[in-house]
Order: structure tokens, then C-alpha cells, then sequence
């Protein structure tokens, strides 16, 4: 296949020492070296290098079918090579024997479990078997007339014809008829079309040259063209002719003017370029230093009549693998990749610019296919071409053209339930037809949130919660929420419990207004208790413990473990509680403890069966401060509140838009109260060691200092203590020792603790 010339130039090194084998080897002359490996078989059977060098070639010319014979036996030869566990899981992959190709894919991260390419061609199998059971969204077919037995590829619409470029003349691939004339190898052909398409013909004299020429890109007037050009010549033996782009303007019918881009490079690759639509961008790929490896995509921006640096376009689209092939349209960048999950090969990708190039999507089968393919072109919205050397095909490389055709239309809802302005997690939620019959079951996350997929477009669906408190049933709220998980509905109620809507397109809820609500004070305070019988520590009913109000109703519920112990967090600071055991006894005591452990003070039980606890008392130490929403609240000093939304993502110090928002609180709160400081203590999960912990605590609590300092708080009322894993909210791990991932997330926190400053 061509499309492995154009990642790497052609060499002009020869090395006498080697053998003939070897010195083809070296050029890159891939094919002349397996014939000549094939003699050394021939005389030496057990020949492990030649059998591991046919191996290599035929991987390297993407000849998968002796790829994976020879890969075989290099494997049998040489158990110890480990690379051999992964280009024999490749081979295979290509070939569509893909349980096969897991097999060796496990072996090869068993021994190499950090790799990347390892991981990743484990999960692309994984993903292939998904994807089988899809509906397809493309159909494909082989363009008459145009492809011929060598390589022909990268196809773009041009007046009333096509162009793309093409080896024929002269094949790349089979370098046995490489004899390095002076005839063109790669050129840019243009073939007409009436009712079907005409013998292709050269483009254009002038940018067709003495070597390789294509692909390329013209400007929507019609009047620049970009394109990539492998010149021939002589700078020594360990020259390396490079992919460069240039630049052509017309001139009446003629193309001149031929300039080289001004980013071009002796050291590294320039090519495959794309221009957008309104002129402003070009597109390309390059093997330059400071990428992620291997071929990356970059974008130069416009600057007056020049380019501007070219930028890398970063981890959401480039990885250690290969990326190539750019083509951009109507604000979506398509390109080929080996570096995100696929078929195998290069697959063709798409990615959104206002994503700012990230989460890209595999185009999938029919498509993408085992085999490579690349160089797409949307010719309108649901037709276009692209190249694939799939099995099949006319010759190394074809062009395809497909029709994209309309799925079942589906769509996707994403909610948030609340309870008491809180976050509702682990609650259950039924998705059900008209009928009441449970379609779905999913439980809300630690956050309360929640999301149903391929959702039928314009069906009414019903949303019930599974829970058996009638308060909670009657005072839940359900939101529905945008694409950034943003309140922007509140779901119709129909009863106790269920609400109805509709499904409609993902875009519709994103171009909702948000909801505005009235923030909720960033003072809350967790209450530790205990209930025992005689002596702390002697019940162990691991019973339920219900926080009410003054009516006696139920509005917030926790467990106690098998110490008695029970947790309620985000309370309201400046109020009294009354709790209630869900199995009435007399006989238990109910304390209250601060967050070490060490008791403050009893509950007393009241003649209803309640327990009440003031958290102020009156001759205690209190301060008296404005809250950000201007409310005045007493706390005592030194006392401990979680910010609750300053979560961290995992091994993270980064503050997200969420826990921003909650700094941007406390820097109100600073700035209204002159005489109080705080200390800010973040605090991780289990995870990694203890050193390591307590370096990413004391990182996160600088973060979090560092972005307060930011917004003009004086630096005298703020200080940072990272604390590791040593005092976690939530066990890391569950009862039957698996991880807990929820409570992990509650534990990467931070919390701060009010200072009176002298």
C-alpha cells in the first residue's frame, strides 16, 4: 500500500557491509528484500533473522495475509521477542480473526503493561464485537472506472470531475519494478465525468514533477492549490528526500507560480495538507519534533497573507501512533489515525472544532474496515469518497464512495436528581414506555446524575423513581441537563415519584437557557453520631437513622455502621436537629462526635421519640459572619466545612468549572469578613502511596489557595494543608474488599476551617 511511502520518504543510505537483503532492507525497498530474504529460507530454513526481517517487510508493505504467516513462525522461533506478541495480534486483526488477535494482545501487555499501542489494540477489539451489533450508517461501493491495479487515492471534487492521485505508470509497493527512472511515480490525474467517469488524464503538467506528487487541496475560488511533493535529489548517502507542501496559483488554465510552504523541513515530514472552506486554515500532518510521535496533525491560521506557527491540535486528536490525511469541513475535522481505537490499519476519524478537537469518533463499518483507509471527501452532507486497500478492491489502493443514510432517529437524556437541594446518588430510576413497562433501570451517580442512551427521537417516555419514602417521592426534583451535565428543565411531574417527557434531539436541551437558582450557602456542616446501649461501641444493628423536621417528616436518612456510628453531611450550620431511629428503643443513647472521634455531647431523646441536638450552645466560641448570599450565620471556631463541589478527578489537582464556582464563594466570604482567615485541607482517596498522596493533598491545597489568592483575597487570610489519604469521608473500599469508586471521589476533596484572625 502507498500510503507507508508517504509516511516516511525514500532514503538514498546504502550500506556495503550488509548483504543484498539487507541493503533493501535499509532503503526501505521492502519487497526486493523478502526475495532475497526468501533464497536465505530457501538454503537455511531456520533462519531466524531472514524469517523475522520477511516478517517485518510484510508488515511494512501492509501485506497482512503473509504478515501473519511469517509473524507466526517468528513467534515460534523466538518466544522472547515481545514486540512479535503485538505485530502478530496486528496481522491478525487486519485479517478479521479478531478473538485471535486478543489473545496475542493480552500476551503482549502481560509482558508490557504500560504500553499504549498494547492497551489500545486490546480495547479495539473489545470495541469491533460492540460495533458489530450496530446499525451501519454508511454504504459503500467501489467508483467504475476510475481505479486501477495500483495505488489510487485521496479522490476531491473538481468542476465536473475528480481528482485524486495515482501510481499507475509505476508501483510503489512491488519494488521489483522500482528501477529509480526518471518517470513520475506518484501523480495528481483528474478524470471527467458525463454519465460516467472518463479515463483519467494528468491533472496538470506543471505540478506533476520527475517523482511523487499528491495528495492536495484547492481553495474554494479555485485559484491556490496546496499539495504535497517528494522531490528527487542527490544530497548524499544518508539524505532523506521528505514529504514537503507547495503552493501553486492559476494563472488563466495554467498552474504557476509553484512555492514551497514556508514550514517545510529537510528533517522531518510536510504533507497531506487541507485548506478550510473560508481560507482561514490549513490543515497537514507532520512527523516533526515536539509532537506526540509519530505523523501529527497541525493547523496553521491565517495571518494577513501569511501562515502563522502551525499548532499542534493536541491529545484529543494525535497520539504516539499515526495521524494523517486532515480534511475539515463545516466545522468538523475528519482525519486517518492508528492511535484511537479502530478496525485496524488507519480508520477514518471525525472530531468537532468546537470540542476544540477533542473525543473523536471512529466512522465505523462499512467504512472503516480491517484494512487502511483514508483520504475522505464530503462531495454534500450525506455523500462523499474515501481510499481503502480493503479486501476486495482493484488494486493496492481504491476509491470508494459511500452515502451516509439516516439511522432510526435516537437521541440521548441526561438528568440530575435532588432531594432537599441535594444531590440524590444511589437512588434507583426506572425509564418505562406510555404503558408503564420498564424499558431500562439505571442508578444515579455520586453527584445525582444519570443518563439513558439511544432514546427513539419524538417518543414519550416516563422516568419513575424506585424508592419506598413517600417524602422522598413527594419533594424529589428532576432535572433534566445539557450535554455539560447543566440544569436547563425541570421534568414534568404526573405523580408520586414519575415524570414524563419527550425525547427530542440532544441539541435542543443545549441551546436552553440554564436555570437560575438561588445558590445555596456555601456553609454546610457534618454531624458524626453514635448510638449504643450501655457503653459506646456495644450496638451493632447497623440500623437506619432519619434526620426529620418539625412535623416529623422524613427529609434525609443515614445508616449506621456496625460501631452505630452514622455520618449526615451538608446541614444547614446555624440550626437544631431532630433525629429518629427507624426501630424505636428506649433503651439506646444517641452522642454526638467531632470528626476524630471524641464525643461532644448526648442527644436528648424527647417524649416523641426524637433526639435533639443544638450544634451552637450559647456560652460556646462562636464567630458571627456574612455567608456569600448575605445571610448572617454563626459558626464555631475552628470548625471544619466541606466545600462540596471542590472534587477532583482521579491523581488530578485541577480545579474544574464546578469547584470554581465554590471558590469564587469562599473569595466573597473573605472579602465581606475582615476579621476571619481559613484553612484550606484537601485530602485524597487510598490510591498510591502514602507519600505520593500526601504530595498530591499539599498540591491540590495550593491549587486551591493559589486560584483564591488569584481573585484579590490578601494572602494573610489563607493558608494550604494537605493532608493525603489520613482522614477519609467515605470507606475507599466496600465490605467484601472490592473497590469503592464512589467513595474514592468523596474522599479527593477539599475542606476549610474558619480562622478568627488576631
Amino acid at each position: 500500500m502507498v500510503v507507508s511511502f508517504l509516511f516516511m520518504g525514500i532514503t538514498t543510505n546504502s550500506l556495503a557491509q550488509l548483504s543484498k537483503a539487507n541493503k533493501y532492507y535499509a532503503k526501505g525497498f521492502y519487497a526486493n528484500a523478502i526475495t532475497y530474504y526468501q533464497k536465505k529460507l530457501k538454503k537455511d530454513p531456520n533462519n531466524a533473522i531472514a524469517n523475522q526481517k520477511i516478517a517485518d517487510s510484510y508488515r511494512k508493505l501492509k501485506d497482512y495475509p503473509n504478515a501473519e504467516l511469517f509473524y507466526e513462525k517468528a513467534l515460534a522461533m523466538n518466544p522472547e521477542e515481545n514486540a512479535n506478541y503485538l505485530y502478530y495480534g496486528q496481522a491478525l486483526k487486519n485479517n478479521n480473526k479478531i478473538n485471535e488477535a486478543r489473545m496475542q494482545f493480552d500476551q503482549y501487555v502481560a509482558k508490557n503493561p504500560e504500553s499504549f499501542i498494547g492497551r489500545l489494540m486490546v480495547q479495539s477489539c473489545g470495541d469491533i464485537i460492540e460495533w458489530s451489533s450496530e446499525e451501519k450508517a454508511f454504504k459503500v461501493a467501489i467508483v467504475e472506472n476510475i481505479n486501477s491495479k495500483n495505488a489510487d487515492f485521496c479522490p476531491m471534487e473538481y468542476e465536473d470531475g475528480l481528482i485524486f492521485v495515482s501510481e499507475r505508470g509505476l508501483d510503489l509497493v512491488n519494488e521489483s519494478n522500482f528501477d529509480m527512472s526518471n518517470k513520475p511515480y506518484l501523480s495528481i490525474f483528474l478524470a471527467q465525468k458525463s454519465k460516467q467517469y472518463n479515463k483519467p488524464k494528468k491533472f496538470s503538467n506543471k505540478l506533476n514533477s520527475f517523482y511523487h506528487d499528491g495528495p492536495g487541496t484547492i481553495s474554494a475560488d479555485k485559484k491556490t492549490i496546496y499539495f504535497t511533493r517528494v522531490d528527487k535529489k542527490e544530497h548524499g548517502k544518508t539524505y532523506v528526500n521528505r514529504p514537503k507542501i507547495y503552493q501553486a496559483t492559476l494563472d488563466g488554465k495554467k498552474w504557476k507560480n509553484i512555492t514551497p510552504f514556508k514550514y517545510n523541513n529537510n528533517q522531518y515530514s510536510v504533507a497531506h495538507p487541507w485548506i478550510s472552506e473560508d481560507g482561514t486554515k490549513l490543515f497537514f500532518a507532520s512527523d516533526k519534533e515536539g509532537g506526540y510521535g509519530g505523523m501529527d496533525i497541525y493547523v496553521c491560521h491565517r495571518e494577513g497573507e501569511e501562515w502563522g506557527e502551525p499548532i499542534n491540535l493536541g491529545e484529543g486528536v494525535n497520539t504516539s501512533e499515526t495521524e494523517a490525511f486532515p480534511y475539515f469541513r463545516s466545522g468538523v475535522l475528519y482525519f486517518a489515525s492508528e492511535g484511537h481505537s479502530g478496525y485496524g490499519g488507519l480508520d477514518i476519524f471525525s472530531v468537532n472544532e468546537r470540542d476544540k478537537w477533542t473525543s473523536p469518533k471512529n466512522l465505523k463499518a462499512p467504512l472503516n474496515s480491517a484494512k487502511d483507509d483514508f483520504g475522505i471527501f464530503y462531495k454534500d452532507d450525506e455523500n462523499g469518497y474515501f481510499s481503502s486497500n480493503r479486501d476486495g478492491g482493484i488494486g493496492s489502493d481504491d476509491i470508494y464512495s459511500f452515502n451516509w443514510h439516516p439511522l432510526i432517529p435516537q437521541t440521548t437524556i441526561s438528568g440530575l436528581l435532588e432531594y432537599e437541594k441535594l444531590a440524590a446518588a444511589g437512588t434507583t430510576i426506572n425509564l418505562l414506555d406510555e404503558n408503564d413497562n420498564i424499558l431500562r433501570t439505571i442508578t444515579t451517580d455520586s453527584t445525582g446524575k444519570f443518563v439513558f442512551n439511544k432514546l427513539n427521537l419524538d417518543q414519550n417516555y416516563l422516568l419513575a423513581i424506585d424508592a419506598e419514602d413517600d417524602s422522598f417521592l413527594d419533594n424529589a426534583k428532576l432535572f433534566l441537563t445539557n450535554s455539560n451535565g447543566e440544569k436547563v428543565m425541570l421534568a414534568n411531574r404526573i405523580a408520586k415519584g414519575k415524570y414524563k417527557f419527550e425525547a427530542l434531539p440532544y441539541e435542543y436541551y443545549d441551546e436552553l437557557e440554564l436555570l437560575k437558582e438561588t445558590d445555596e450557602s456555601l456553609f454546610t456542616v457534618k454531624v458524626n453520631g453514635q448510638i449504643y446501649d450501655k457503653l459506646p461501641g456495644d450496638y451493632s444493628g447497623e440500623m437506619e437513622i432519619w434526620l426529620v423536621n418539625d412535623k416529623g417528616n422524613i427529609i434525609r436518612k443515614a445508616k449506621a455502621d456496625k460501631n452505630g456510628k452514622f455520618i449526615f453531611d451538608k446541614l444547614s450550620p446555624d440550626e437544631q436537629y431532630l433525629f429518629m431511629l427507624s426501630e424505636d428503643d428506649a433503651n439506646l443513647n444517641m452522642i454526638i462526635l467531632d470528626e476524630n472521634g471524641n464525643t461532644l455531647e448526648s442527644a436528648t431523646r424527647l417524649n416523641d421519640k426524637k433526639y435533639k441536638y443544638k450544634r451552637l450552645d450559647a456560652d460556646e466560641n462562636m464567630i458571627t459572619l456574612i455567608n456569600e448570599v448575605d445571610e448572617v450565620i454563626k459558626i464555631a471556631e475552628n470548625e471544619n466545612f466541606i466545600i462540596s463541589k471542590v472534587l477532583y478527578a482521579y491523581r488530578s489537582s485541577a480545579i474544574g468549572e464546578e469547584a470554581a464556582k465554590e471558590l469564587d464563594k469562599l473569595v466573597l466570604i473573605l472579602k465581606k469578613n475582615k476579621d476571619i482567615g481559613m484553612e484550606l485541607s484537601s485530602h485524597t482517596d487510598s490510591k498510591g502511596s502514602d507519600s505520593y498522596n500526601l504530595q498530591l493533598s499539599q498540591k491540590r491545597a495550593n491549587k486551591a489557595v493559589e486560584y483564591v489568592l488569584g481573585q484579590g483575597v490578601d494572602k494573610r487570610k489563607i493558608i494550604a494543608k494537605g493532608y493525603g489519604e489520613t482522614r477519609p469521608v467515605a470507606p475507599n473500599t466496600l465490605p467484601n474488599g472490592k473497590d469503592n469508586p464512589e467513595g474514592r471521589a468523596k474522599n479527593r476533596r477539599t475542606e476549610f476551617k474558619v480562622i478568627k484572625l488576631n
